[in-house]
């Protein structure tokens, strides 16, 4: 059995699970790139910092791989509600199906991922959505992690390469394919830094912020990850193979082992490298901060949300009666015009 327990700081007050959950989609510039280590991470922060297990989520809506990552074994553990193979499995041929006619339409199958989504999210405080290879992955039929992300109203986060070049280029790129939807896009977490040389941790870093901070000052480096050799086995649990049909297709829940030692160990340097290299509580803040932001939009641009807003509905008020003023003072002015005229 494992020893895996948690002890968050304290259990938040009443009222917590009334608002919307934190929904953060974690999205690559390749395939394989660490998303759901990071997305591991990201739960192990989240409970960290006084997230309890039951008010946290992961699901991976749509995805080519069908096996047990450690991701889905800690959650399991944890007692973090998850799904780890959704609705949507890019199974071999899959593609080539979809365009001869099968499996509906682009519109149903983002939808499937959404309701998923919806189903996992009920009564949580933070989701996080483990978007599949690169952002445009999934766009031949018209489900790629962008569409997921629009559907869902998640905010990205984007998972980097190492380097400095390469690193910013690849971002602007995979960013581009998010913003043109509308989807924002929060920042990036670098991943699989050397320790050592021209590329090191701490070379790449001084220069990814510096471009940052000049190119794209409302946007985050929440962190970069230096690569370790132990968690080399969490790589190739991301490279898996395809395979030819979807492994549950009615409910698409499917358990896994709770964590072996060795996985507890390896979620051990997980949690030690986000803590001394990433900066989840800033992360969390800016998610936070740009869902009140949306609210608040959406909320202004619906008529029947003016009655629980009482201050804009005292300015549509006075605007009203500002406008009839206006508009009487000047049928005052032309009478009195006219009648200057005739004298």
């Amino acid at each position: 059995a494992t020893s895996w327990v948690w002890r968050p700081m304290k259990a938040k007050g009443a009222g917590a699970h009334e608002v919307a959950p934190l929904r953060l989609l974690v999205a690559g510039d390749k395939s394989h790139c660490g998303k759901s280590t990071v997305s591991l991470g990201l739960l192990v922060s989240l409970l960290d910092l006084g997230f309890l297990p039951s008010e946290l989520a992961y699901i991976k809506p749509a995805t080519q791989c069908v096996s047990a990552t450690l991701t889905a074994r800690f959650c399991e553990s944890a007692g973090i509600e998850y799904v780890h193979i959704g609705p949507v499995v890019f199974y071999r041929n899959f593609t080539r199906e979809f365009l001869d006619g099968k499996h509906g339409s682009s519109a149903q199958l983002v939808e499937s991922c959404a309701r998923a989504f919806e189903r996992i999210s009920a009564g949580k405080r933070a989701v996080v959505i483990d978007g599949v290879g690169f952002p445009t992955v999934g766009s031949i039929v018209g489900c790629s992690s962008v569409d997921i992300a629009l559907a869902c109203g998640a905010r990205v986060l984007l998972v980097g390469k190492s380097g400095v070049g390469d690193a910013i280029d690849s971002f602007n790129l995979c960013a581009a394919a998010f913003e043109q939807a509308g989807v924002p896009v929060l920042g990036a977490i670098f991943n699989k830094l050397s320790l050592k040389g021209q590329y090191s941790h701490e070379k790449c870093s001084e220069y990814i912020r510096k471009y940052f901070a000049k190119n794209r000052p409302s946007q985050r480096v929440y962190g970069l990850l230096p690569s370790l050799e132990s968690l080399a086995v969490l790589a190739a649990e991301e490279s898996c193979g395809f395979i030819f049909m979807h492994p549950n297709p009615e409910s698409h829940v499917l358990r896994v082992v709770p964590m072996t030692e060795a996985d507890e160990e390896s979620v051990k340097q997980v949690r030690a490298l986000f803590q001394e290299h990433v900066d989840v509580a800033a992360l969390v803040t800016d998610a936070r901060s740009l869902a009140d932001a949306t609210a608040m939009q959406v909320i202004s641009s619906e008529p029947r949300a003016l009655w629980t807003q009482p201050v804009a509905l005292l300015w549509l008020v006075l605007a009203v009666v500002g406008a009839q003023v206006i508009h009487l003072v000047l049928l005052a002015l032309g009478r009195s015009l006219r009648l200057g005229l005739r004298s």
